[in-house]
């Protein structure tokens, strides 16, 4: 069984529209989507943006179901020119660091983990024929939304990481503790130019979902910021699309080479 676990409802979405699903279940907060993508089976799962929600999403999910490959998908932001809103970033490793402050201090790493080799290879056979540009190498995560450009650029000049995002080296964790093959594969919602001023600590709950009367509330007071929203939102189904593409094409090569995802 292959399982596709992402953070938010954006992501999950256009993953969904592309499956049969027999069950949808909500496990402790984790919203499981059970069924099958042109009768190979295949489970997604929405767990909410950040370490400890991505932890608990996929210790539920290992704790009910048999997976052999785990993925960890949804959006990310590019730390280094040349890519953009929609490509695809198939990770080769995921490097995982904690820190606050990413302007003032070095980039320190707490731990790293190696994706599947052959998912890595299946992903390079699929991504010539595909609009979106595919980028292969390693991805970063991090305990905060990196929103700032500058603060990107930085992290990518000095290191040689692709892109960050919130959850894949927690995922990586608990499939690795498990024994369960793991990849990582991601589409760019916001490029290295991109500056995302918004109040991140106010509008991402606990759970790890998006507080819509928190944005709205903020809207009321910056008027500004709907045209950043209104932005990022068109972005995020961009890369979320591109993302549902890539994981469509895939899946059927994973099955068809027998790598780790006995049906």
């Amino acid at each position: 069984m292959i399982a596709v676990l992402c953070a938010i409802r954006q992501e999950v979405r256009p993953l969904v529209a592309c499956m049969n699903v027999s069950n949808k279940s909500d496990v402790d907060g984790v919203i499981l989507y059970h069924g099958d993508m042109n009768g190979l089976p295949l489970m997604v799962v929405q767990g909410g943006i950040g370490r400890e929600n991505a932890i608990k999403a996929t210790s539920r999910l290992l704790e009910s179901t048999k997976v052999d490959l785990l993925i960890s998908a949804g959006v990310a932001g590019g730390i280094r020119p040349g890519l953009n809103v929609g490509d695809m970033v198939i990770a080769e490793s995921v490097g995982y660091s904690k820190q606050g402050d990413y302007d003032s201090e070095e980039l320190q790493l707490e731990s790293n983990f190696v994706c599947n080799k052959e998912i890595v290879q299946l992903a390079r056979q699929i991504s010539n024929r595909l609009e979106s540009k595919s980028h292969f190498g390693n991805l970063l995560t991090v305990g905060k939304v990196v929103s700032q450009a500058s603060t990107k650029r930085k992290i990518g000049e000095q290191s040689s990481f692709l892109a960050v995002e919130m959850e894949s080296a927690a995922v990586a964790e608990v499939a690795h503790e498990k024994g369960v093959e793991f990849a990582a594969i991601r589409s760019i919602s916001d490029d290295i130019d991109d500056d995302l001023q918004l109040d991140y600590d106010n509008i991402i709950s606990d759970e790890g979902k998006i507080k819509t009367a928190s944005i709205a509330l903020g809207v009321l007071k910056n008027p500004k910021s709907l045209a950043l929203l209104s932005r990022l939102n068109k972005q995020t189904k961009i890369a979320s699309k591109s993302l549902a593409c890539f994981i469509s094409k895939l899946v059927p090569l994973v099955y068809d080479n027998n790598v780790n995802s006995t049906p």
